[in-house]
């Protein structure tokens, strides 16, 4: 058993380790979905303005990103640990937004590609994000779960 005299006072801020893996969770979100955005998946563009056509390979796209994006979170929770709870939703929230916004301009400008690519987005920011706040919150538990005999 500790004694309350000798256990240390709580930190008052984060340590800087803290944060630092926080703003990698946080980078590693942003970046998971940006794969849609790769070269390879989108070889099959053509045309320009609203005459562009999304490649053949839109379910290649969407699983790529998808895998991708949940990857991404998966890391970001193994990093940040209990921290990737605020980090996860924040970054794959952006791209959320993004994907809706992609879907409102397709509405406005009649531009399918816009709507698959806004779908594809929004698809991988929901599955990342899942995966991601379950891990999160399995290696919260985790870390509570631990006895203080287990902390000195």
């Amino acid at each position: 058993m500790q004694h309350l005299e000798s256990a240390a006072p709580p930190a008052v801020h984060p340590s800087s380790a803290r944060w630092m893996r926080v703003l990698a969770a946080v980078a590693l979100c942003l970046a998971g979905p940006a794969v849609s955005f790769a070269g390879v998946l989108t070889t099959g563009l053509s045309g320009t303005a609203a005459a562009v056509r999304f490649p053949p390979g839109f379910w290649v796209t969407l699983m790529a990103t998808a895998a991708a994006t949940i990857l991404a979170a998966v890391l970001a929770a193994l990093i940040a640990r209990r921290d990737a709870l605020g980090a996860i939703p924040a970054a794959l929230g952006l791209w959320f937004a993004v994907g809706v916004g992609a879907g409102i301009a397709d509405i406005e400008l009649s531009h399918p590609g816009l709507a698959r690519w806004g779908i594809v987005v929004i698809a991988a920011s929901v599955t990342g994000a899942a995966a991601g706040m379950v891990l999160a919150a399995r290696r919260g538990q985790a870390q509570h779960s631990l006895s203080p005999a287990d902390h000195a």
